[in-house]
């Protein structure tokens, strides 16, 4: 096997609730699949850990997550998925050590979307469905923009606000360089 067969080239998109990480995954997936054939998969962690009740102990499911991402990540990788794209809040470095766990070889390149506050409520308010969703999503995209923006987990920013997900997508595509990476193997 070679050294590249083993790396895991894995995508994680991080930003506030709304701000369009799934929505952009969505549209990296068929740049990939449409512009350059590169064997890949999207596990968006929102689903693959949404479970109710949570525990006290893990409010936000990461751990369900990870274990769940560990499982998928085997049936994808089996059927030939060169690479991860994973929109998820990676709240610290903790966080993205077990994403390392849950895919072994895993070589994880952040990026980081953000848009002004007032542009990323109004998508939130396009969206939920529900005062009380409304108002927690509000409050936790926030509380993530300006923690988030603190860590600096990211290896690259990308500024959503007037751009359309493909564009957003291109962009991201292109400073990751996995069809770069790809054509290497």
């Amino acid at each position: 096997m070679s050294t590249q067969e083993q790396v895991v080239p894995i995508l994680n998109i991080i930003g506030p609730v709304g701000i369009g990480k799934s929505t952009t995954a969505q549209a990296i997936s068929e740049i990939l699949e449409y512009d350059h054939t590169l064997p890949h998969s999207v596990v968006d962690l929102d689903y693959v850990r949404s479970a109710f009740p949570e525990r006290s102990e893990d409010p936000f499911n990461m751990e369900l997550g990870f274990r769940n991402l560990a499982a998928v990540w085997s049936n994808y990788r089996a059927v030939g998925s060169k690479c991860l794209i994973i929109p998820s809040v990676m709240e610290n470095e903790e966080h993205l050590d077990k994403l390392r766990k849950a895919v072994p070889g895993a070589d994880i390149f952040v990026v980081r979307l953000v848009a002004p506050l007032e542009v990323n409520h109004d998508r939130i308010r396009g969206r939920e469905k529900t005062v009380n969703s409304l108002n927690w999503h509000l409050q936790r995209s926030t509380q993530l923009s300006r923690e988030l923006a603190e860590k600096k987990l990211e290896h690259a920013t990308v500024d959503t606000e007037n751009k359309q997900p493909a564009e957003i997508a291109r962009e991201i595509v292109s400073r990751w360089g996995i069809v770069e990476w790809y054509a290497q193997g």
